[in-house]
């Protein structure tokens, strides 16, 4: 039995005649009131993560209410921001760990505390910013709410955003244009987010993918949501063109099941060379990170990116969440960095955002802050002319010292030419790495890094098994960097076949 945030639990059997009846009382309550702090003593934005020690269970905040939304809970949820003025919570007598955090750029603070009932605590927690993002700007391009399969009101989706440290959310809600500004003035908190609407525009055994800046128009249907059920993905793209033809669209999760992209079009997974013949290339991006996990579906759109890459086409990569809920489900991981110079607040310069997020110049993480540098001026979506065939390749990595990186791999060309040990533990919070490379054709070079240390109880989704040890890895990889060897002012891809289109039979 869930009292909110108290949780009860008992055992029994059933017999055939017999009636036991169970007997439930909700535990008498103790008061904590959480604050978070910066290193200056500075009210900051966060969340806290409480978690029982065994045999304390953890608490299950109230989630949204089902009779109303017509839909199931959040399974699980067990986080709250504490403003500035601090939160007070209730919990049940015993034992818990509290976890305090500010997403990646910040360190964590936990406590282990007992709880006794009727009596009342408070807790101070300081975060410090230890990652230099200067320069760069953090966006979740994938978010859902209410107003479509997500399981959280537009308000709480927005602190939930925040607390992670992100600066730009895009709200994406299915077939629908959401807003998030009323809701963000009437918080008061347009000084911590920009919010930017969008629509992940959803047809079932298709294709699924998000189209951005759009303005809501509430004198329309579904807020001005194109129409979804054409039948084409060219169709749709069309459509989306017509509505914002300066917007961009995101391929989303494209080899995840029946609805993503390249299983659907059936894009060679071995080496991309063939898809259906109404494969439609007319996107600007697609998702190289949906959701915390490095895992299979993630790591073929991966290959997928780098087989474009070799036969010259270029969408830049994106990092995003895909949120739905907010516990085992945190917006802002994964994430993406693009380069923008200024405080977003209190204007964004959108068309300078947008612009960047095009050219790839950008880098996507579930954590690790990561730099590429080549011929000390190239950065991530650049085209460099160089004849000499020496190229000098800086990198540098920024992480919190709950984030562990064991490995940096260096990718030219799509092949992994250096793999090095990183060694970037707790204590060691920033590295760097030069190395020259020669090369004798158009080359683009790419770098990863990884890590093999979980990212629990920040990220509170566990593997499939359950195991904590198994759950995110860090993992980050930045957009090319494009080098022109031959001086024609253009990249030549290693293998420029074209993509070999095949007619494909849809199901019936």
């Amino acid at each position: 039995i869930h009292w909110f945030p108290a949780t009860s639990k008992q055992y029994f059997q059933v017999g055939e005649k017999q009636l036991n009846p169970l007997n439930f009382q909700s535990p008498r309550l103790g008061k904590l009131t959480l604050y978070l702090r910066d290193a200056a003593g500075k009210p900051l934005p966060g969340k806290v993560s409480i978690h029982g020690i065994f045999p304390t269970l953890t608490p299950y905040f109230q989630p949204e209410n089902p009779r109303i939304t017509g839909r199931g809970w959040e399974t699980f949820k067990n986080s709250c921001y504490p403003p500035a003025e601090g939160l007070t919570v209730e919990l049940p007598p015993g034992g818990y760990l509290l976890t305090a955090s500010y997403g990646p750029e910040y360190t964590l603070d936990s406590k282990i505390i007992e709880v006794v009932e009727e009596t009342s605590a408070s807790l101070y927690f300081t975060l410090k910013k230890v990652v230099d993002t200067t320069g760069w700007i953090s966006i979740d391009p994938h978010l859902h709410t209410l107003n479509s399969d997500g399981r959280v009101r537009i308000e709480e989706r927005i602190k939930s955003v925040i607390a992670e440290g992100i600066q730009v959310a895009i709200a994406t809600d299915h077939n629908y244009i959401t807003d998030y500004q009323p809701a963000l003035s009437r918080l008061g908190l347009n000084n911590q987010l920009v919010v930017i609407s969008g629509n992940e525009i959803t047809h079932g055994g298709l294709i699924h993918y998000n189209n951005y800046p759009l303005t809501p128009n509430p004198e329309l249907s579904l807020n001005g949501a194109i129409d979804a059920t054409k039948d084409k993905v060219s169709e749709l793209f069309t459509a989306s063109r017509k509505q914002a033809p300066k917007g961009i669209i995101q391929i989303n999760h494209p080899r995840s099941g029946s609805i993503g992209y390249f299983n659907t079009h059936r894009l060679d997974p071995k080496d991309g060379h063939s898809v259906c013949e109404e494969f439609d290339l007319n996107f600007d991006v697609m998702e190289g990170m949906n959701g915390p996990f490095p895992r299979p579906t993630n790591a073929q759109v991966i290959k997928d990116w780098l087989h474009f890459l070799n036969k010259g086409y270029y969408f830049p990569l994106v990092g995003s969440s895909d949120s739905h809920t907010i516990d085992k489900g945190e917006p802002g991981y994964s994430r993406t960095y693009v380069v923008y110079h200024g405080r977003p607040f209190p204007q964004l310069d959108l068309q300078v955002l947008m612009a960047n997020l095009k050219k790839g110049h950008s880098f996507i993480t579930n954590g690790p802050f990561l730099w590429l540098q080549v011929n000390e001026k190239a950065i991530p979506g650049d085209l460099i002319t160089d004849q000499d065939g020496q190229i000098k390749i800086d990198v540098k990595i920024q992480k919190a010292p709950w984030i562990s990186l064991n490995k940096l791999a260096l990718i030219a060309n799509g092949q992994r030419v250096l793999e090095l040990p990183l060694n970037m533990e707790e204590d060691k919070l920033t590295t760097t790495f030069s190395t020259n490379l020669t090369i004798t054709q158009d080359t683009y070079l790419v770098v990863e890094v990884t890590g093999d240390r979980s990212l629990f109880p920040v990220i509170q989704n566990l593997s499939r098994s359950g195991q904590a040890e198994k759950a995110a890895l860090p993992y980050a990889i930045t957009n090319p960097v494009f080098i022109d060897y031959d001086g024609n002012a253009h990249f030549d891809p290693p293998q420029p076949a074209p993509l070999k289109k095949i007619p494909c039979r849809k199901a019936k």
